[in-house]
C-alpha cells in the first residue's frame, strides 16, 4: 500500500472512494506498526520509532475519514451498510489495537535491551 495521503476533498468523494480512503490509510497505518515491530526485535529502535510515527500519521488520516462518515450519519444522512463499510471499520479498530500493542512492544524491547548492556557490564 502506497503512504501517501489523500488530498482529496471528502465532500467530492463518492461513497466508495472515502471507504477506500479509509481502508488504504488503516491498512497502511497497520503495516507501519508492523514494521515497527520487526524494528524493536532487531534493535533498531530509531527506524522503530519513526516507522510507529509514520503509523500513528496514517491512523490520524484514517480517523479523519472515520469521523467524516460519523458525521454524515449524525447529520441525518444515510449511509450505506456494506460489507466493505465493515471491512473498512474492522481495519481501522485493528490497526489502532496493533499501533497500541506495538507501542507496548517497543518499549519492552528498549527495556530488554538496556538489561542486556547492565548484564554485559556485570560480566566483565
Amino acid at each position: 500500500m502506497s503512504r501517501r495521503t489523500s488530498n482529496a476533498n471528502p465532500e467530492e468523494m463518492t461513497w466508495e472512494q472515502r471507504l477506500f480512503t479509509l481502508i488504504l490509510h488503516a491498512g497502511n497505518a497497520r503495516s507501519q506498526a508492523i514494521k515497527a515491530a520487526e524494528h524493536a526485535q532487531a534493535g533498531e529502535f530509531e527506524a522503530a520509532e519513526a516507522a510507529l510515527a509514520g503509523a500513528e500519521a496514517e491512523q490520524v488520516e484514517a480517523h479523519k475519514m472515520e469521523a467524516r462518515i460519523v458525521q454524515m450519519e449524525a447529520g441525518g444522512e444515510q449511509v450505506p451498510f456494506s460489507v466493505l463499510l465493515i471491512h473498512a471499520m474492522d481495519l481501522l479498530l485493528l490497526a489502532w489495537a496493533e499501533i497500541e500493542h506495538t507501542r507496548r512492544l517497543v518499549h519492552l524491547y528498549q527495556r530488554m535491551a538496556a538489561l542486556e548492556r547492565e548484564v554485559g557490564r556485570w560480566r566483565r
